[in-house]
């Protein structure tokens, strides 16, 4: 089986992450200042586990939710531009499309900076409907203030989130990040079909 094609994700390196759409051979990983199981869980527990993440429904998001899944992250704000909007809409429609046994081994996330989980709420149910595949996640300034410096996204450019959508393996480990609009659908639902096959990550010997 082939590598999977891996973008950027610098979160570790020192590079900014927003605007990068180009593909690099550097191996992506996380730098956090607390041990964290993966990649994943640095980025939305970075404080902690203790951390509650809770979705549009009110349903508390836990680390067994996400346990050997194919995970989608992107960013989103209540008042976000059309970009954002068509980003968010371009994330539930790869996720409606996945054949029925893959659709249900992949998560799709959307990390709110800024604004109520109200407000949260009623921008995913205005965008993507009431039933949509896409987890929207509230959280506290203090996370989202961690999430910028993380991704080295500037102040200047909030409340406009982080352009982003970044793939995680089935440990949890970034494999790759989606820079810039519209979203290449066809080629995310193909990474994340492939992902799938690397049942112990892709670090793992196969």
């Amino acid at each position: 089986m082939r590598p999977i094609v891996k973008h950027i994700a610098a979160l570790a390196l020192g590079l900014p992450l927003w605007g990068s759409a180009g593909t690099a051979a550097v191996e992506p990983r996380m730098a956090v200042a607390v041990p964290s199981a993966s990649d994943l869980d640095a980025l939305l527990w970075p404080a902690g586990a203790a951390a509650r993440r809770v979705d549009q429904y009110g349903v508390a998001l836990t680390a067994a939710d996400l346990r050997d899944r194919i995970v989608a992250v992107s960013f989103v704000a209540p008042d976000c531009a059309i970009v954002c909007v068509a980003r968010t809409l371009d994330l539930e429609r790869v996720a409606q499309s996945l054949p029925d046994g893959l659709r249900e081994r992949a998560v799709f996330l959307a990390i709110g900076f800024g604004g109520s989980s109200e407000a949260l709420r009623a921008f995913a149910h205005g965008t993507v409907g009431a039933r949509p595949r896409l987890r929207v996640l509230s959280g506290d300034p203090a996370w989202s203030t961690a999430l910028a410096r993380m991704l080295r996204y500037p102040a200047t450019a909030l409340p406009e989130p982080p352009p982003q959508i970044l793939l995680f393996d089935r440990r949890g480990a970034v494999a790759s990040n989606y820079g810039g609009d519209p979203v290449d659908r066809p080629r995310l639902a193909g990474d994340i079909a492939l992902l799938d096959t690397f049942a112990q990550g892709l670090d793992a010997p196969r």
